[in-house]
């Protein structure tokens, strides 16, 4: 991809994922938030600051989804514990 610029990362600050209703902690590292319309988001907290964006899903097929990426949290953490955050807060503070 070189140096173009993605405008849907993957990895977002827990900020930014936080904006919207978010639902977190039924699942440690499970993060969903959804939208006015239905939507949700699923993220899977990878630090202190970061989380990755895993999944979409819309409201009829959110359940199934979210069932899917809880049983892989550990897993996904597993793969990033190295990572050092490279995303300020939200705001910059």
């Amino acid at each position: 991809m070189g140096d173009r610029v993605s405008y849907e990362t993957p990895i977002m600050s827990m900020d930014e994922f936080n904006i919207g209703l978010l639902e977190k902690d039924q699942i440690h590292g499970l993060m969903i938030r959804s939208d006015e319309n239905g939507y949700y988001t699923i993220g899977i907290q990878i630090n202190d600051t970061e989380v990755l964006k895993v999944d979409s899903a819309a409201e009829d097929d959110a359940v199934k989804k979210m069932q899917y990426w809880a049983e892989r949290v550990s897993s996904i953490q597993e793969m990033y514990k190295e990572r050092q955050p490279h995303l300020d807060k939200f705001g910059g503070e």
